[in-house]
């Protein structure tokens, strides 16, 4: 029996199950599965039979005649090869001699293409025989595939794309759907697997795709590379450029597939078409085609985005934009920024040019509005301050100067009352512009000081001055979202009538409303809609204000790769000033966040005691990255240096920054201080899209593990599915520091039934409280390696010590490490120092 098909296409797993079935029904079989690497090994293939060669001469005739006796012997004999034209020379000619001798049943399974003349084969045609041809994979063939691989029906656009990117190939149509789920961009949504993306190739499926280029000459990958690119082409064309024989052998390896075009001339293309989705990628970031890399990576990478996205926000547009996102990570990121930054600086000099030659208010806006995010020279943009005219000036103009004279002042002196009185004098010298003023006079209050109490009374006065004013209406925007009302930040932004005076800080207004009123996933579009338009316009301002924006929904959704990348664009584009310095600092401060106790990253935002501990926004006070990196010893001085931290945010007004210092930390550590706080600030803004999760840490913190079950039995998914899932391993830690091994682990268990259930995805930040190990003894250390196996008693006989002694040394240990039983303190100590 010969059992053919292509590479992948399920004959090996065929020829298993035909094993499995003759010995089941009693006959003995014996098996070669060939290794390719072993074609040259002589014997390589029979010495797989486990036969006994001691006795015999080596060599082709004797090997055959110890073969042939085995076969000999009564009963059902069976011999089945797997991959024949793989099998070594010398193994081949002892099959052919046993079978021209026994005449025993012999299944092999091959290739369905045919096979090379320098190759020998096993003469399977002087008996007769069957053949059974594995013809490629369909798709209601594909859809079984994945209910029975996943446990559930598909879309029916995920067993299309599975079954196009295959090309019908078993394997690879399972490897597609493993890692397609491993990199999440299959997901289980009302009891289907639907797209996460555009795409379902990802980095799992390298090495598959570089096996199935293994051992193509270099004549040939060029080729396929060269085939990728074109696409679908006349197979004349291809056989100019890469040679016919070229295409032959590829062919021959079914890595070329040949179709007739519209008018019957024959197409050639890579086959099957993941390979040609990996040789876009390699080409697409190799440095000797440098085309794409600075011109056309963004476009490329933004229209599958903007095709997908076309239909509104929604689970495609998600998909899309961080799909865009992804491919542009695989390319260049270091010859991007530098392009970028050159444009930048080119574009700076221009209007800095401009300005030496006419220092009109004009020119100097033009040329402020570029520093509002390109890096600053502190020497240019004094001598701008000082020496710009403002004789016969727009009041927009000199109102925008004025703003951003006094944002230097107080950044860079920290003297707020002085820009405060600056912006004034310039209200009474255009009266018409009052509102406006007075609106740049509060934020400075309220960003860099607190929200002013009477803040409403406020607001009600600026609308009566300037209803329809963009600037109040930014600056009310901004307010709100610090005070945690983003539904009136938005109806603040719609009410203006424009921005031509802040254009760019409504974006990044609007863009946090979304993400702080918990539409995450819209955030994440708009901000990197945005951030493509400031890639393309060279705006670091938005660059930058909208990096954030995007970072915030990407680490809330636990995707901290995408994040930082994100945030590295921003810093390889050197420190900018004004506005966006705070949230350049911001994210230096969260890029550290997962990587506790190194601070390379964070602490070139600044900790010193100039910089608040707390700030409107995350990131923006430097209390939570201290908190994180520093680690407490113990759950006492985490619960209380978050609940502090929670409260000092309250007292500036800043409650977006205390109900989302209150959940992370809460998820990261749950402790029944933190709780209390956001329970009852959740509850004074009538803000229930968090109750879940509550419910969740009030179980697990009273260790009702029961009850903790059933919640997340009867969980529903929503914007909390990644942070319930932290929350819960935060608590089985907590568990764990605690003493309380059997809670911690029912704790776990109910996770793990959570993920697979819900899939939250993400990654997870490794935080263990830094108790303080180092202040143990040595002796210390050593008998606490042995309290949790040895008694008191057996400690003393080893070390020479009375029981008083270890007792006291034990007391010591648990003291110094704010442990509770002498189990927690083996593990605790025992994990320190491994």
């Amino acid at each position: 029996m010969r059992i053919v098909g292509s590479a992948g296409s399920g004959r090996t797993t065929v020829a298993k199950k035909v094993v499995e079935e003759l010995e089941d029904q009693g006959a003995k079989v014996y098996a070669i599965f060939s290794i390719p690497s072993l074609t040259a090994v002589p014997f390589a293939g029979v010495l797989s039979l486990g036969l006994d060669l001691r006795s015999r001469a080596v060599g082709i005739l004797g090997v055959s005649d110890l073969l042939s006796e085995h076969l000999a012997r009564p009963g059902r004999r069976v011999l089945v090869v797997d991959d024949v034209e793989t099998l070594d020379r010398e193994s081949l000619s002892v099959i052919d001699i046993v079978q021209r001798r026994t005449e025993v049943p012999v299944i092999v399974t091959a290739s369905d293409a045919p096979l090379r003349v320098a190759l020998p084969a096993h003469a399977v045609a002087r008996w007769p025989q069957a053949t059974v041809a594995l013809p490629p994979l369909r798709y209601e063939q594909v859809n079984l595939l994945i209910a029975q691989l996943l446990g559930a029906p598909a879309d029916v656009d995920v067993a299309a794309r599975v079954l196009t990117k295959s090309g019908g190939n078993l394997r690879l149509a399972v490897r597609i759907i493993e890692t397609a789920v491993l990199s999440e961009q299959l997901v289980l949504r009302d009891g289907q697997w639907r797209m996460n993306g555009p795409t379902l190739f990802n980095e799992h499926l390298h090495a598959t795709v570089e096996a199935m280029l293994q051992g193509l000459k270099p004549e040939e990958f060029r080729a396929l590379g060269t085939m990728a690119v074109l696409g679908p082409a006349v197979v004349d064309r291809l056989a100019s450029v890469a040679g016919a024989e070229v295409l032959d052998a590829l062919e021959h390896r079914g890595l070329v597939s040949v179709v007739p075009g519209p008018d019957g001339t024959l197409l050639g293309s890579v086959f099957p078409p993941l390979i040609e989705d990996y040789l876009k990628g390699h080409i697409a970031s190799s440095r000797r085609i440098f085309r794409s890399v600075i011109t056309d990576e963004f476009a490329g990478a933004a229209s599958e985005h903007e095709d997908a996205a076309a239909a509104g926000v929604g689970d495609g547009a998600v998909a899309a934009a961080l799909a865009a996102l992804r491919a542009e990570l695989k390319g260049n990121q270091v010859a991007m920024s530098r392009y970028f930054h050159r444009r930048l600086d080119a574009l700076e000099q221009f209007h800095y040019r401009v300005w030496e030659l006419d220092r009109s208010m004009a020119n100097a806006v033009a040329f402020l509005r570029v520093y509002w995010g390109a890096p600053i020279d502190p020497h240019r943009v004094q001598e701008v301050f000082t020496k710009t005219s403002s004789v016969g000036c727009d009041p927009a103009d000199l109102l925008f100067f004025t703003m951003t004279r006094a944002l230097w002042l107080v950044m860079n002196d920290g003297e707020l009352d002085d820009a405060k009185e600056m912006v004034r004098k310039a209200a009474e010298s255009e009266p018409t512009w009052s509102g406006d003023a007075e609106a740049i006079s509060l934020f400075l209050d309220a960003t860099y000081h607190a929200v002013p109490g009477d803040i409403d009374e406020i607001f009600a006065r600026l609308e009566g001055l300037h209803p329809k004013s963009g600037l109040v209406a930014a600056v009310r925007g901004a307010i709100e979202l610090y005070r945690f009302d983003p539904e009136a930040a938005l109806r603040a932004l719609d009410s203006a009538e424009g921005f031509e005076t802040l254009p760019r800080f409504e974006q990044f207004v609007r863009g946090m409303a979304l993400f702080v009123g918990g539409r995450v996933d819209e955030a994440l579009v708009f901000a990197l809609d945005r951030r493509r338009d400031a890639l393309r316009s060279v705006d670091q301002f938005s660059l930058i204000a909208n990096s954030y924006v995007a970072a915030l929904a990407l680490l809330y959704r636990g995707r901290y790769d995408e994040a930082e990348y994100l945030m590295g664009w921003a810093f390889s584009l050197r420190r900018p000033g004004f506005l966006v310095g705070a949230l350049y600092n911001a994210m230096l401060r969260l890029s550290s966040l997962r990587t506790c106790g190194v601070a390379a990253l964070g602490s070139q935002a600044g900790t010193g005691a100039a910089v608040p501990d707390v700030g409107p926004f995350p990131g923006t006070g430097k209390g939570l990255y201290e908190l994180v990196t520093r680690r407490p010893n113990t759950l006492d001085s985490f619960d209380e240096s978050a609940t502090r931290l929670i409260d000092a945010a309250l007292d500036l007004g800043y409650v977006t920054e205390a109900v989302m210092t209150g959940i992370f930390t809460l998820c990261l550590l749950p402790t029944p201080g933190i709780k209390r706080r956001v329970e009852r600030l959740l509850a004074d803004f009538h803000n229930t899209q968090h109750d879940q999760l509550l419910a969740v840490a009030g179980a697990a913190l009273a260790g009702d593990t029961k009850g903790l079950v059933a919640i997340l039995d009867d969980y529903q998914p929503d914007e909390d599915v990644y942070q319930t899932s932290m929350l819960l391993r935060g608590a089985a830690r907590r568990s764990r520091i605690l003493g309380d091994s059997p809670t911690a682990s029912a704790i776990e268990r109910a996770a793990n039934a959570f993920a697979r259930r819900l899939r939250p995805g993400g990654q997870y930040i490794v935080f263990e409280p830094e108790v303080a190990t180092s202040a143990l003894t040595a002796r210390e250390t050593e008998i606490a390696l042995m309290a949790g196996q040895k008694s008191n008693q057996e400690i003393a006989e080893q070390f020479g010590l009375s029981i008083r002694t270890v007792e006291s040394h034990i007391s010591n240990a648990l003291r110094k490490t704010s442990t509770t039983t002498r189990r927690a303190l083996f593990e605790l100590v025992r994990d320190m120092v491994s």
